[in-house]
């Protein structure tokens, strides 16, 4: 493999910049640049100076590491230099300049799995870890990056390899070897297809970790829709006027309540509009409806007789499975407890004053109850790949146990398929389509 290298630290000023070469060549690339004969000791820093030519550059802090212990498994130096745009820059041009190729996107931890430091699930781990964005996320991706998905997925693999190699010996070897049990194998298999099942519980929480629960704030125009927006994050986000159709675009915005991740999405009020930018709006609103995962339906208090009446009200058109109905305003009325009940006997399930900060507490404890309706016991929480690959293997697994009607040969079909599957999860069965497609999506430099 070529020595690669890479700046690892965000573009910019900044205090440090780090800049990491990782191969065979790392240790020569390095005393080219001016390392030579400064006493380097793997795992220990050493301060020394960078030339370019015979003129010095930079005085950097060296830390270099010896294969396999690495990140990558290979031999790498890290270099952390003082920070700024020119400066990295100048010290990677040099690095390239001395034998080293621009790693690509994700190419670090493409060689720690290729060299068995890590596993794939382990790999993604990172990628959550980085974008994580609340604590349960956070702790979500350190137990995938400690391999407990990976440890899982492994054991249920072997197990199944195991019982592979005992079915191809009596098929093989029919004069030494005993049939194998066909109650015996359809137990393992239905105690496998209940241990897989059990994994694939935390693929929706797993959604809402990554992605965020996405919550819509729906309703007709001057229904208080930004007005709340604002008063869920506490701050002025949301342009509030008096003007109905103020809000013409969608606005998205990500907080966490009680540590896990919700993604609010400020929609355009819903009616009939003449005007081309407020009809986008009112289409882009639509489209939030039906990729949240809850909808807050907003309703003016002062409006709801009306609304009974004449069946405007938006709420109608809407599951009422991701469905809140919240009446607003409630600051407009004196006797609002009053009100408050009128809401609720109109089936409304929480009337607030956006305003006034009234049961906004109680409106935040509602959406938490819907995002924890949806966890599980599952120990990890999966991504939608390897969700996919764990459906199938349960469909092989399940076909497997249905060939148990027929000669042996047989079962081993779609047992073989099933450990195909696992082994994409953990990256025991790479092929370069699947390391393009998980590795594109991260940064140059990890």
């Amino acid at each position: 493999m070529s020595t690669i290298a890479a700046i690892v630290t965000a573009p910019g000023n900044a205090a440090v910049s780090i800049i990491r070469i990782s191969g065979s060549e790392s240790w020569p690339i390095i005393e080219k640049l001016g390392a030579r004969g400064s006493g380097l000791k793997a795992n220990e820093f050493k301060l020394s100076w960078l030339y370019d030519c015979d003129q010095k550059i930079e005085q950097a802090l060296i830390l270099p590491f010896k294969a396999p212990h690495s990140y990558t498994g290979e031999d790498i130096i890290e270099i952390q230099c003082h920070g700024g745009y020119w400066l990295s820059q100048k010290i990677l041009k040099l690095i390239l300049e001395a034998g080293a190729c621009l790693a690509k996107p994700g190419e670090f931890t493409e060689r720690a799995v290729m060299n068995g430091k890590i596993d794939l699930s382990q790999a993604e781990s990172i990628m959550d870890l980085i974008e994580a964005r609340s604590d349960r996320a956070g702790a979500n991706a350190i137990k995938l990056y400690q391999g407990d998905l990976g440890s899982e997925i492994k054991t249920i693999r072997t197990k199944l390899l195991n019982t592979l190699g005992a079915l191809t010996a009596s098929i093989d070897f029919p004069d030494e070897v005993e049939d194998y049990d066909k109650a015996k194998y359809q137990e393992q298999m239905a105690k496998t297809i209940s241990k897989i099942e059990n994994i694939l519980e935390g693929e929706q929480e797993g959604h809402v970790l990554r992605e965020g629960y996405k919550v819509a704030i729906v309703g007709q125009p001057n229904a208080g829709k930004s007005t709340l927006l604002n008063a869920l994050l506490k701050k002025e986000r949301a342009i509030v006027t008096e003007i109905a159709g103020t809000t013409r675009d969608l606005i998205e915005e990500s907080y966490s309540i009680k540590g896990l991740p919700i993604v609010l999405l400020d929609t355009a009020g819903i009616r009939e509009s003449s005007d081309t930018v407020e009809r986008i709006g009112i289409e882009r609103s639509q489209q939030a409806i039906d990729q949240a995962d809850l909808v807050l339906c907003l309703e003016e208090l002062p409006s709801l007789r009306e609304a009974r009446a004449t069946k405007q009200s938006n709420v109608e058109i809407l599951a009422s499975s991701k469905l809140l109905k919240i009446a607003t305003k409630l600051d407009l009325f004196d006797n609002s407890l009053d009100c408050f009940a009128d809401a609720r006997n109109d089936d409304f399930d929480l009337a607030i004053s956006a305003k006034e900060s009234t049961n906004i507490d109680q409106l935040k404890e509602l959406i938490y109850s819907r995002v924890m309706d949806i966890s599980s016991e599952s120990q990890v929480k999966i991504n939608h790949r390897q969700a996919d690959l764990l459906r199938k293997a349960k469909d092989a697994l399940v076909k497997s146990q249905e060939a148990t009607e027929l000669a042996i040969d047989f079962w081993t079909i779609d047992l073989r398929g099933a450990i195909a599957a696992l082994g994409e999860i953990t990256g025991e069965t790479l092929t370069e389509e699947l390391l393009d497609n998980i590795f594109s999506r991260f940064c140059i430099g990890k």
